[in-house]
């Protein structure tokens, strides 16, 4: 059984069309359609169900399809581990939440060092980016403290000071004194599974405040015009309200110490081979959080 089977197999699967895999991979289609069928007599069992739309994997071929799965992945990993430190090529697929304020100089470093390395980026809050990692579909991913799983390593990467954001025109209803004056708006927030949801969650049940008025939006940029416009006000990093605040459009508030200070870290499957184009990665973090703590101090 050749590697090379398997992977005209999985493309078959994935367009559940023999002309539309050959095509995807530059083969003639009775190339494709013999290759199957050797494929099948080497397992010795159909791996389709043959319909007038296409192709579709049986019971056999979805047993197949996970090892192929695992077999690419290792083909991957053998590839990775026997790069040149000196002139890496490959790509990487990263998450990242939205507020992440430090990546562009991340990204700007790596690119700097290793040109021939493509970085794809996936965007989402926590929870959606580590279940991702957790099943191979990302290699790594930026997400917010606490990560609570175990089969996962943590790098950390940058500390955030979180604030509460109200629009400028607030002021002129009211002196207003600290960010407790403010919990009575609505909340323009993230999706759930946004660490700065949950720190205001925890903050509003101390407070003894029920029933909050939520509303949300999938983006930084809608979130924070909405709190311009005054419809409410909402949690984020203080790094990325200042821009708005100098421009004097919204005012920031500290909030109490328990729920202020965020650690954004980068995690990856512990089990997953560490090959050099993704070594180089965490390390490029590491030199960009010593010099921004250099900076600080």
């Amino acid at each position: 059984m050749e590697v090379e089977d398997i992977r005209i197999f999985m493309a078959v699967a994935e367009y559940g069309s023999v002309s539309l895999a050959a095509d995807k991979l530059g083969y003639v289609q009775p190339n494709v359609t013999a290759r199957i069928r050797s494929l099948e007599r080497k397992i010795g069992h159909p791996l389709f169900h043959r319909h007038r739309r296409g192709m579709t994997l049986n019971v056999e071929g979805r047993k197949l399809l996970t090892y192929g799965e695992q077999m690419m992945r290792l083909m991957d990993e053998i590839q990775k581990a026997f790069q040149d430190e000196r002139n890496l090529v490959g790509s990487l697929c990263i998450g990242l939440v939205e507020t992440v304020v430090g990546f562009p100089e991340i990204i700007s470093s790596y690119h700097n060092k290793h040109k021939n390395v493509d970085i794809s980026l996936v965007s989402g809050v926590s929870t959606q980016l580590i279940e991702k990692v957790l099943k191979f579909q990302l290699d790594g991913a930026f997400v917010a403290e606490p990560v609570n799983v175990s089969t996962l390593d943590q790098i950390p990467a940058f500390d955030e000071e979180i604030v509460l954001v109200c629009s400028a025109n607030e002021k002129g209803k009211k002196q207003i004194q600290s960010a407790k004056e403010l919990l009575h708006l609505p909340f323009i927030l993230f999706n759930e599974g946004c660490q700065y949801r949950e720190r205001l969650q925890r903050w509003l049940k101390d407070e003894k405040i029920v029933s909050p008025k939520i509303m949300e939006f999938a983006t930084l940029e809608t979130i924070m015009g909405t709190v311009v416009s005054g419809l409410g006000v909402t949690l984020i990093a203080r790094s990325l309200a200042e821009r708005y605040e100098r421009e004097g459009l919204v005012q920031l508030f500290s909030i109490p110490e328990p729920y202020r200070n965020l650690r954004i870290v980068y995690v990856r499957r512990s089990d997953s081979y560490l090959g050099v184009t993704e070594r180089e990665f965490i390390k490029t973090i590491s030199e960009v959080r010593e010099g921004e703590n250099q900076r600080t101090n």
